[in-house]
């Protein structure tokens, strides 16, 4: 069909419109598009329709599959479905309308409503190998979607045992990622750095978090890939109302602080591994103790675990002490307290004799003495009655003192 042909079919066109003839018009319209449409000359199709609809009230009885095929050749998807769902509202028994709006839901990934269309297109035509293709693809991705709800929803069970610290990662993640440019219907590609920006936190815990919750079916890798290959995730969909209807049992707002501060910039301000160094070169008999009672001990001081700070600090400079006697080939120890000798062989010494014994034979200077002693105060407290007669508390002032005791007496014997 020549642009001539199609001028003078339009003037016609508009010539009913003018008067008054509208269903005549449209009849006329989609004899027009038809033909433009076997001459495959999509992009005049739609030409022809917007200089029609211009000159008429309602647009809608010039809809037709031809128009609705052009849209979508064109990528105009959004015009494509509304003329489609037109279509099947008005026919719901053509096979090529359902198939074709099936196909736009699929695309937008509309999977239960792509699935129901093509259902009905397969029952119309099920000779038709298009449509039978796309059914059995459809079908799949359905199965594959329901088998991933029910993952999804048994997902869930987990959250009751979370702690605070993990739901609140899980909706700042959440709340972070639905603000995000690249989210769409519950999927983002999330490059790994990206993850600590979305939970706000450090890099060893944002990878320790998202491989517990890729476990969970919290997210999922979807198998797609973004931009430079980025993993696709899907957000359990499910998650965000559940954690928003979850009542939480009370946990100590103290272990999720020190959780917080379990990374390696907090950790290298107190020294860690500055001492844990030092340990790792000592004998085997002390270094298993030693390194035990260092991490249970820097582990209670962040989670201000007060009382278990303060006896965990005398334990560890009681094994410091002996450690440091024993390289210098001291097996039995004695002291003079009252007029009278004390004498003790060196694993049977108390922190107290210890103490006395070095600081009588000027074997540890005064300074470290002192902060071995605020110690064994403190750690007197392991008593209850001693607790229950003291109008002192054991406060983190306390803790902090027979931290940094130990941390100093590791640091100065080692």
């Amino acid at each position: 069909m020549t642009k001539k042909e199609i001028a003078e079919r339009l003037k016609e066109i508009k010539s009913h419109i003018k008067d008054d003839m509208e269903d005549f018009a449209a009849i006329d319209f989609k004899e027009l598009a038809l033909e433009i449409h076997n001459d495959r000359k999509y992009h005049l199709v739609i030409e022809n329709f917007n200089k029609i609809k211009k000159l008429v009230s309602n647009q809608v009885p010039f809809y037709c599959f031809e128009l609705a095929y052009a849209f979508e050749n064109q990528n105009d998807i959004e015009s494509s479905e509304i003329v489609y769902e037109y279509l099947n509202a008005e026919n719901g028994e053509n096979a090529a309308v359902l198939n074709n709006l099936s196909n736009i839901k699929k695309g937008k990934r509309k999977f239960k409503e792509a699935f129901e269309l093509i259902s009905k297109a397969y029952e119309i035509a099920p000779d038709d190998e298009v449509i039978s293709n796309n059914y059995d693809s459809l079908f799949q991705i359905i199965s594959d979607l329901n088998e991933r709800e029910q993952k999804f929803k048994h997902s869930l069970t987990y959250l009751e045992r979370e702690n605070k610290f993990v739901i609140n990662k899980l909706k700042t993640f959440i709340q972070n990622a639905k603000k995000d440019k690249d989210f769409k219907n519950g999927l983002m590609p999330i490059p790994k750095w990206k993850f600590k920006v979305l939970m706000v936190t450090d890099d060893d815990k944002a990878e320790s978090l998202r491989n517990q919750w890729l476990d969970k079916n919290y997210i999922v890798d979807t198998g797609e890939r973004g931009d430079y290959y980025v993993i696709v995730y899907e957000i359990n969909p499910f998650l965000e109302k559940a954690i928003s209807e979850l009542t939480f049992k009370v946990i100590n707002p103290n272990w999720i602080l020190g959780i917080e501060k379990l990374n390696t910039k907090d950790l290298e301000e107190l020294n860690y591994y500055r001492n844990l160094k030092k340990i790792n070169k000592v004998n085997r008999q002390f270094k298993g103790i030693l390194k035990r009672d260092y991490d249970e001990l820097t582990f209670n001081f962040l989670v201000k675990s007060n009382k278990s700070t303060i006896i965990l600090a005398g334990s560890l400079i009681e094994t410091l002490l002996i450690y440091h006697l024993k390289k210098k080939k001291i097996k039995k120890i004695s002291y003079e307290i009252n007029t009278r000798t004390v004498s003790k062989d060196l694993l049977e010494a108390t922190l107290n004799d210890l103490l006395k014994y070095l600081e009588q034979n000027k074997m540890l200077e005064n300074h470290f003495v002192h902060l071995g002693n605020i110690s064994r105060i403190f750690r007197n407290y392991v008593h209850p009655g001693k607790e229950l007669r003291e109008t002192e508390e054991l406060d983190d002032a306390k803790a902090n003192l027979c931290y940094i005791s130990a941390s100093e007496l590791i640091n100065s014997l080692i």
